[in-house]
C-alpha cells in the first residue's frame, strides 16, 4: 500500500514535497522512486525514513520524513547480522530439506546455497518479523 509523505528539500528543510512511500514496519516508510525533481530532497528514493505527524503549511495534517533510518550505523550493522544469521540458518535448513529428497553432495550444496540466499534476503528485508515467523513454523 502506498502512502503520501512529505519530504523536506535539501536546500531548505522548511519546504516540503510530497513523495510516495511504502510502509516498512515499526512506523517507518521506504521512499519509492518517483518522478524526477528539479530540486533534490533531503532523503533519496529507497531510503527508510521515520516520520512524524505535523501540521503542513496549508493547515492540514500529514506525515513528514524527519530522519533516515537507513543511514543509521546501528541499523546497518543489525541488518548485516540478520543477513549473516539468515544465510547460516538457510544453508542448514536448505541442505537438510534437499537431503531428504536426494542424498548427494551436489544436492546438499545446491539446497544450502538456495536456502542461504532466501533466508538471508528475508532476514534483511523483514528483520525480527522473519525470525518470528520461522520460530512459529518450527515450533508447531
Amino acid at each position: 500500500m502506498r502512502h503520501r509523505i512529505h519530504v523536506p528539500l535539501l536546500s531548505d528543510p522548511t519546504i516540503y514535497r510530497e513523495s510516495d512511500a511504502r510502509a516498512a514496519g515499526e512506523g517507518r516508510f521506504r521512499l519509492l522512486t518517483g518522478e524526477r525533481r528539479a530540486e533534490p530532497l533531503q532523503f533519496r528514493a529507497g531510503e527508510i525514513v521515520e516520520c512524524s505527524i505535523v501540521t503542513l503549511p496549508d493547515g492540514s495534517k500529514g506525515l513528514l520524513a524527519i530522519r533516515s533510518v537507513s543511514a543509521d550505523p546501528e541499523y546497518r550493522s543489525r541488518r548485516t547480522i540478520y543477513g549473516v544469521s539468515g544465510a547460516i540458518v538457510g544453508a542448514i535448513v536448505g541442505a537438510a530439506l534437499v537431503l531428504t529428497l536426494d542424498v548427494s553432495l551436489i544436492a546438499a550444496s545446491i539446497g544450502a546455497a538456495v536456502g542461504a540466499v532466501i533466508f538471508a534476503f528475508c532476514s534483511v528485508r523483514w528483520g525480527d518479523s522473519a525470525w518470528d515467523v520461522l520460530v512459529r513454523l518450527l515450533g508447531d
